[in-house]
This record gives structure tokens, C-alpha cells and sequence, in this order.
């Protein structure tokens, strides 16, 4: 996996690093096509996480405390080296100790108890908005939820009359920061914002939770996603239709900026007990197909933004890592919590301790109907090598980008217009569910010359057509005719693939771009740090 590159050393590590690609055409102005490979275990951190964003693990963490409280975390790792009292250090630390696993992206709850009879204080606010802050300063995204209630059967709860306020209040302050959220959990009700448990029963109120929701997505960009933690939870939202009479989310209704394309799943009991923590309590009770609620998730989950996690200390039964990946595959998980039955928040080892020696073959996969990335399981000379569980679910947590080729000419003058092609393959589990642009560049030593828009849209790169059973991947195509600038000097550029956040705040900021998951696509930076650039080949600018 080659690293950043920078300055004129560009043009020479292209041109050398694609010395064995196909040509097709003939003469000096024939259209080359260049083939690329995956990344393998023996390129350089060829087994670290990619870093990209809106995908992967996530670690867990609470936020816009006072500076004085005494809170649970952090993680094991860090109790004897900070401070016992709340502190953005507590979290973001723990997001720099887990970025070789690719981590970008942190649950955060920011908890109201304070605030259960009366609105919340200009403190409170302003910490939350310092709390996002220091999410944009280290790179992150949040999973963000707002609750009160801290356990289960607490004698003091909101009514809904004081949650509907506090989402007024709270509304400047989400859409200021919507570019860091990845998502709005539905959240506010019950033990943990879970929706169970809540000392007035406000669950059993489906048309409050309905109003909650609906007011949460009108707060929301359009193009942003809350989720809920048990399927049947987003009906109940929806104007409480039974199943037999529901119309399921699919292709043509997916980003459509209705409640039915914006509302996702959080399964806060992945494969605990044979009802995944009380996800599925219809007959027949185990998670399985067959299941409604199951294949109901089953069938809008690639729509949707899906995140996980497993029960505390393993409880209801530890769970086999080749058998968790297989569930997320089936129901498209983005991201996965990296802080439950884990040694490092727990102390003592659990089921992602056991994940990270549990190996994981080209063969098991295949068996499976995986996703198998080019290369993943081979080494140097082709032998097959083992990877484990933990690295695959890693590199699979939602959408893996694998360039298979670019198409388009070696060598072009001032003001042609080039047509280029670039296939790809998602080997992930999801795929995107935010908007984010697409776009090719033009690079010469440190800058970027020239950009060219498409019309791709990322959020339709599936891995597979939904309901396919065979899992066969995909090859998504992005064309796009290129206009080079009338004056561009004579010389050698760089044709570049760029996926930067589609927020302004965030675009000209790398660690918000998205890398492919190849080891031989370089990965350019400018000096300034503006631009994170996937180079795809050179082509020759001549009069």
C-alpha cells in the first residue's frame, strides 16, 4: 500500500509504478488503460486498517461533560495516564490508539440528566459544541446520541414535552456540526436512548416516539440518516404499520430524503443469545431467515446506515468471529464498536480478543460467500496466507473501494477535451450512505491543475445487487470527459481519482477523502494538506 507522496517525486513513482500497464489504440495519441491490483498482506501496512471515513470500528465514549464530573471509561489503556475526571482527551486519545485499525469514527453519547424538568443550560450547549469541535480537529465523524437515562427502571425520566424542547435547543447546534455526524441515533427515550425502560414509558407510546423521530429528521440534513435500535422501531416511526401492510425501502426509494430512505438500525445485542439481545422476539425466535424482523433487515439494510455492537463482558454467550462476519455481510453493517467485550475497555479478554486469533481462509471465505479482496489472502510468491477474523471484519466494516482499471489517453494538448473510464469493485460490507462527490484531477508536482466532476454517485456502489444470494460482486463504472485548460504548460501530469466530503468545511481536508483499498494507486497530498488524491496514471500535455 504505497504511501503519501509529494513534489516532483509524483511523476517519476506514476510513471515507474504503472510500467506494466495494457495499451490499447496505437500511435502517440492512443488510449491507455491501466490495470491494478488489491492490497496484499506483505505491501507496506499492508495489514493496518485503511483509514477512511464513515466506515469501520468506532469506540464509545461520552461527551460534553463538565470538566469536573466523574464518568465511566476510559478504555483500560489509558485509566493510569490521565486524569480521573472528564476530558476530550479521554476519547480522542483513544481514537489515535485505534487508528492503525482505521478508526475514524466514535459513538458519542451526550447524556441530558441533568436537564430532565427544564432546558438545557448555555454550558451544556457550548461543551457539546466543543466536543464536536475536537471530532473535527482529530479527523473523526460521530455516531451521535442524545438520553437521560442511565440504566435500566431509573425512578426519573423526560416527558416529551421536555424532549421536544430540548430538540429546539439542541437543533442550531446539530446543523452547525452536521458535517462531522454521520449519524443522529434516534435515541432520547429510555435506558441508554435505547427505547426500553423508561421511567414514564414513553415506549409504549408509539406516536411519541413517532413525533421524536419524525422532528429529529426535520432538524437533520436531508441527506442525513438517524437509526433505530430494533427493526420493527422504524414502522412504528412510520405511522405504526404492521409488516403485512408495510412497502420496503428499496433501489428506487433509497436517498430519496423521505423518513422510509432516512432511518437505519442499530443493533445494540449483535449475536447475543439466539435473539441478538431481544432484536428479534417474533417467531421464530432465532436470528435467523425465516425470522420477519430479520429479513426485514435483511432487505433494507443496504439501503441503510447499519452500526453494531456486541453485549458487555460477552454476556448471553461469546461469538465466533468467521460467523460475525457472515452476519454482517448479510446485513450490511457500516460500522461496529471496537469498546464491548474487548480487553482493552474490559480488562480481561472477550470475543475481539478471540477475533484477533482466530485465522480466516481464502477457502472459509469462499465458502461463505465473503467478500474477497484481490490478494487479501496471498503473500509475495502467491502462496495462500491466513488472515484473521479481526483484520477481515476490519477491512470489510462498510464500504472497501478496489480500483480495477482507468482508461484514457497517454497523451493530450492544451484544451482537448479527454474522455476517461475508471472501474471499481466495493468489497465491503455496505456501502456509502452519505452524498459524496466524485471527481478526476489533474496533478502536476504540488498542485492541482484542474478538476473534473461526474455524476457518480457513490451511495449506489453496492457490492452486490441486494437479494442476490450468490453475492456475486459488482464492477461500477465512472466516466467523465475532461476539458484541460486552454494555457496548461507543456509536461507530464498526474490523472487523479478524489472523493473528498461533500461538506465545504471538510472538503479540502484529506483525512476526510476516501483512499481505494489498492496497493499500487499512490496516494497523493499536497504540502498545504488540501487534497487526498488517488493518481491514477500520466499523461503527456504537449502543443
Amino acid at each position: 500500500m504505497t504511501g503519501a507522496l509529494r513534489g516532483a517525486a509524483i511523476i517519476a513513482a506514476v510513471v515507474a509504478g504503472f510500467s506494466s500497464a495494457v495499451w490499447a489504440g496505437s500511435g502517440e495519441t492512443g488510449i491507455r488503460t491501466i490495470a491494478y491490483r488489491g492490497i496484499r498482506p506483505a505491501d507496506p501496512s499492508g495489514k493496518a486498517g485503511l483509514r477512511n471515513p464513515e466506515r469501520g470500528w468506532r469506540i464509545e465514549t461520552l461527551i460534553a461533560e463538565p470538566r469536573d464530573s466523574s464518568i465511566w471509561g476510559p478504555a483500560a489503556h489509558l485509566q493510569e495516564t490521565l486524569p480521573p475526571r472528564y476530558s476530550e482527551l479521554w476519547w480522542t486519545l483513544d481514537a489515535d490508539r485505534y487508528e492503525p485499525f482505521g478508526l475514524t469514527l466514535a459513538q458519542t453519547y451526550c447524556y441530558l440528566d441533568g436537564f430532565m424538568n427544564r432546558p438545557i443550560s448555555g454550558e451544556k450547549l457550548d461543551l457539546l459544541r466543543e466536543s464536536l469541535d475536537a471530532a473535527r480537529r482529530r479527523g473523526l465523524k460521530a455516531l451521535l446520541r442524545f438520553a437521560y437515562e442511565k440504566e435500566m427502571n431509573q425512578a426519573e425520566g423526560p416527558t416529551k414535552e421536555t424532549i421536544f424542547g430540548h430538540i429546539d435547543q439542541l437543533a442550531p447546534v446539530i446543523q452547525e456540526n452536521a458535517d462531522v455526524i454521520f449519524v443522529l441515533q434516534a435515541g432520547f427515550v429510555g435506558a441508554w436512548g435505547e427505547w426500553h425502560s423508561s421511567a414514564l414509558k414513553l415506549e409504549q407510546d408509539h406516536g411519541t416516539l413517532s413525533q421524536i423521530t419524525l422532528k429529529l429528521l426535520a432538524v437533520l440534513p436531508k441527506d442525513r440518516m438517524t437509526q433505530v435500535r430494533v427493526p420493527k422501531y422504524k414502522r412504528w416511526t412510520l405511522g405504526d404499520v404492521a409488516l403485512a401492510d408495510y412497502t420496503f425501502l428499496n433501489a428506487e426509494t433509497a436517498h430519496s430524503g423521505t423518513p422510509l430512505a432516512r432511518i437505519g438500525f442499530h443493533n445494540d445485542g449483535f449475536l447475543a443469545y439466539n435473539n441478538c439481545g431481544g432484536t428479534w422476539t417474533e417467531a421464530p425466535l432465532y436470528s435467523n431467515p425465516g425470522n420477519p424482523e430479520f429479513d426485514y433487515m435483511t432487505a433494507e439494510s443496504p439501503f441503510v446506515a447499519v452500526d453494531g455492537e456486541l453485549f458487555w463482558s460477552d454476556l448471553g454467550n461469546p461469538v465466533d468471529g468467521v460467523r460475525a462476519a457472515v452476519r454482517m455481510r448479510l446485513h450490511h453493517y457500516s460500522s461496529f464498536s471496537l469498546a464491548h467485550s474487548y480487553s482493552e475497555r474490559e480488562g480481561k479478554p472477550f470475543s475481539i480478543d478471540a477475533w484477533m486469533r482466530t485465522p480466516i481462509t481464502l477457502e472459509q471465505a469462499a465458502e461463505a460467500n465473503l467478500p474477497i479482496s484481490d490478494g487479501y489472502f496471498e503473500g509475495p510468491g502467491g502462496q495462500p496466507v491466513p488472515r484473521t477474523a479481526f483484520e477481515y471484519i476490519q477491512d470489510h466494516l462498510g464500504y472497501r473501494i478496489e480500483l480495477r482499471s482507468a482508461t484514457f489517453p497517454q497523451k493530450a494538448a492544451p484544451g482537448d477535451t479527454i474522455s476517461a473510464e475508471v472501474q471499481l469493485i466495493n468489497r465491503g460490507f455496505s456501502t456509502f450512505h452519505n452524498p459524496r462527490p466524485v471527481l478526476l484531477v489533474l496533478v502536476k508536482d504540488e498542485e492541482c491543475v484542474a478538476t473534473f466532476p461526474t455524476d457518480a454517485d457513490p451511495r449506489t456502489w453496492q457490492p452486490h445487487t441486494p437479494g442476490d444470494d450468490s453475492y456475486a460482486p459488482l464492477t461500477h463504472t465512472v466516466k467523465a470527459a475532461c476539458l484541460l485548460p486552454g494555457d496548461l504548460a507543456a509536461g507530464w501530469y498526474v490523472l487523479g481519482l478524489w472523493l473528498p466530503d461533500a461538506y465545504e468545511s471538510l472538503r479540502m481536508d484529506p483525512r476526510y477523502a476516501v483512499r481505494t483499498a489498492n496497493g499500487d494507486v499512490p496516494w497523493w497530498t499536497d504540502h498545504a494538506g488540501c487534497y487526498g488524491v488517488n493518481l491514477l496514471g500520466a499523461v503527456e500535455v504537449s502543443k
